[in-house]
């Protein structure tokens, strides 16, 4: 027995001197034979191998067989690629019947350094059978890719709404501290888990360029039910119901279901048990709120900011020895006393906010943190992705970036889209991209910087912060709030503003491949907003033309340009303060000139005015015929 012990002894001690470091025989990541390599081996073989293909992952998307055995592929992404920057994204997806899916867009991400793990795990935690196992029959650890939770879901929500009906959860809407289930429905939503699988086997394999997926829209029943809608707004409804009270210095406010219900808000959670639908105080709403309270009670000794920018860091600046009040750590104790693990009972909570004083110098992440500093306003805009707007949405970015950490500086500072970001230029990094020239669609430098300038004019103009300068785009989006678009052409056509608060302002960007959100951070004014949008005026209609281009395929014909007529629209808006007294009022009139609608054909294909010539002359035949009865 002894000797047998001896000799098992003696076998792991050579396999450890001999294996120790590498992965066993027989073991491969995917396709990837790794038997005998260290991890780094393995990593860097795993890599040379998948990383290419997860790099050229491209599929098409087809939202049912018929689509994919029917559709003109080449004709309908042509003309889904001409019109990506021209329609609303809601005139976009309208019948859209094919997607193009690209791996670097989806976020596609292989863990290398996990699956080598994996690999190097066998025979080790499951001892010497599972090696033997792999010698003898081989043990593979499976590859998959993940995405992007919100670009897989946007993805599949566009397919969803091909079908007409898409899924909608119920849940909960606040009006006046009244709490009420809103209505959900079952529709028709694609399995999320096969689309990412499909995907995830298609950019991995072969021919990662080349993948096509049928994903077809069925029948899905709603993650969130009338009763868990229910049970929620019960559970808002009380906790609304009890209030709370905030202190500040010898005031008080107790705020009721109304003021409280503002700043609630509700998300989806998936757990073991299914979907639950999760309440939650919007704490940077609330703390805003807070702050505007006590400035309206008249504690004037609350700071005042300013912004600069140093080795790409944003500091904040406030006078030495000035206070400002903790609302940010009032706010996350309301949460917790309306929501949290306190919430319980019927007393009304009471929370006292604490005055802080400000630091001299602090960087800008720490004074949002601690409540010193605030989102004033913010505004997000969309756009179509796809391959053929590449060099709009880098338009789009590289402008975003000019404007990130901008400021616009206290009493009076003006603030200008091309003082900021400069002519869009090659020499500035811009690119082609479509823009109205001539009626129609056409590359120019800088394409797409508009959205910048209509989204930064947005979040100015819900801020009611005064604008000295803004032009209409020639072409009507409606994704875009009506008559609120921006356009810029430098150095002719700015949009201008000024800030006429007593603390500086700093705008910041962000951006998704199919989104751009504009933010103003500072001391909120507390300015209040109101707009009135008049009717629209018709102007000019559009005309139809059709052009021939040599270099498309016999038979092609897309339309490359929708048109629009010319409209007017005048928005109305006017400024108050918290007391309600009129600071200013202003007129933005937009109008939109008339676009053409193009069509390109290839050679040799029948215009449509020689096809609206042939129907013609066919229908005159035809009625020729039955007029003589024959």
């Amino acid at each position: 027995m002894l000797a047998l012990l001896a000799l098992v002894g003696g076998a792991w001690a050579i396999d450890g001197a001999v294996n120790g470091s590498r992965i066993y025989d027989g073991v491969s990541v995917g396709a990837v034979d790794v038997s005998g390599m260290t991890e780094e081996e393995a990593r860097r073989a795993v890599s040379s191998f998948y990383e290419p293909r997860v790099a050229d992952g491209r599929a098409l998307i087809f939202a049912s067989e018929e689509a994919r055995d029917t559709l003109d592929v080449e004709s309908e992404l042509a003309e889904q690629d001409a019109q990506a920057e021209q329609l609303s994204l809601e005139e976009a997806r309208a019948n859209k019947q094919v997607w193009v899916a690209e791996s670097g867009t989806l976020g596609a991400r292989l863990s290398v350094s996990e699956l080598v793990s994996r690999a190097f795990a066998v025979g080790r935690d499951g001892g010497l059978a599972e090696r033997m196992e792999a010698a003898r029959n081989g043990v593979s650890v499976d590859v998959a890719l993940s995405f992007d939770e919100e670009a897989l879901e946007a993805l599949c929500s566009s397919i969803d709404e091909s079908a007409g009906e898409p899924r909608l959860d119920y849940g909960i809407a606040i009006e006046a501290g009244a709490v009420s289930v809103t209505e959900g429905h079952g529709g028709k939503a694609v399995d999320r888990a096969s689309v990412a699988r499909q995907l995830s086997e298609g950019f991995l394999g072969e021919a990662p360029g080349k993948v096509v997926i049928v994903a077809t829209p069925d029948e899905a029943d709603v993650r969130i039910g009338a009763d868990e809608a229910a049970r929620v707004a019960d559970e808002v409804q009380a906790a609304l119901d009890r209030g709370c009270t905030f202190s500040f210095e010898q005031t008080e406010w107790p705020l009721g279901a109304a003021d409280l219900g503002a700043w609630v808000r509700t998300r989806v959670e998936e757990r073991e048990e299914g979907f639950a639908l999760v309440p939650y105080l919007d704490e940077t709403e609330a703390a805003s709120g807070l702050l505007g309270l006590i400035r309206d009670a008249g504690y004037t000794s609350a700071a005042t900011v300013s912004f600069d920018v140093d080795g790409g860091e944003v500091w904040v600046s406030a006078r030495e020895g000035s206070r400002y009040p903790h609302t940010a750590d009032a706010a996350a104790q309301a949460q917790s006393a309306l929501f949290g693990s306190e919430a319980a009972g019927s007393d009304t909570p009471s929370i006292a906010i604490q005055w802080g004083e400000a630091p001299s110098r602090t960087t800008f992440d720490e004074a949002l943190e601690m409540g010193l500093i605030a989102p004033i306003s913010s505004f997000t805009t969309e756009y179509n992705d796809s391959p053929a707007t590449a060099n709009r949405r880098h338009n789009i970015h590289t402008a975003a970036d000019l404007l990130n950490n901008s400021i616009a500086r206290a009493d009076g500072g003006e603030w200008s889209f091309n003082d900021t970001v400069g002519e869009a230029n090659e020499e500035a990094g811009f690119q082609a991209a479509h823009a109205i020239i001539n009626g129609e669609y056409d590359d120019a430098i800088g394409g797409g910087i508009c959205q910048v300038a209509t989204t930064v004019f947005n979040a100015v103009y819900e801020a009611g912060y005064p604008v000295t300068e803004r032009r209409n785009h020639s072409l009507y989006i409606s994704s875009y709030p009506t008559g609120r678009d921006a356009a810029i052409a430098y150095p002719d056509l700015d949009l201008t503003w000024v800030n006429d608060g007593t603390s500086d302002v700093l705008m910041r960007s962000r951006y998704t491949d199919s989104s751009l959100t504009v933010t103003l951070y500072g001391i909120d004014p507390g300015y209040v907003v109101s707009t009135q949008t008049g009717d629209w005026e018709t102007g000019e209609p559009f005309k139809k033309r059709t052009k021939v281009d040599e270099s498309e395929p016999e038979g092609t014909r897309y339309v490359k340009t929708a048109g629009a007529d010319g409209r007017n629209v005048t928005v109305h808006r006017t400024v108050r303060d918290r007391a309600g007294n009129v600071l200013h009022e202003e007129d933005f009139t937009s109008n939109y000139a008339p676009i053409d609608e193009v069509t390109v054909v290839g050679p040799n294909t029948p215009t449509r005015e020689r096809e609206d010539a042939d129907k013609e002359a066919t229908d005159k035949e035809e009625a020729s015929v039955l007029s003589t009865g024959d």
